[in-house]
């Protein structure tokens, strides 16, 4: 099978201020998705690897910057895109 039939992969790193990094046990980690990938997408995949974010921190009380920026929520994501997740936008 021809290699240009699959999607392609793009590496986004996540950042996580001090206190979501206590529910990650990280400061940051690269997660590898498929091209063509959005936020809002992104963001049910993270989510769904770190429950307890949600349980501790319901809708409207995360911030999100992508490349340092407010993200749109069908924004595609690309290769080497950054993703802070933060608890306080101060």
């Amino acid at each position: 099978m021809n290699k240009n039939n699959f999607l392609q992969h793009i590496k986004v790193r996540i950042c996580y201020d001090k206190e979501l990094k206590m529910i990650t046990k990280k400061d940051f980690e690269n997660a590898i998705v498929s091209e063509g990938i959005n936020f809002v997408t992104f963001l049910h995949f993270i989510f769904s690897s770190y429950p307890d974010i949600t349980k501790k921190f319901p809708p409207g009380t995360l911030g999100f910057k992508l490349n340092g920026k407010a993200p749109g929520g069908y924004d595609i994501l690309q290769d080497g895109d950054i993703l802070e997740l933060v608890t306080s936008l101060t």
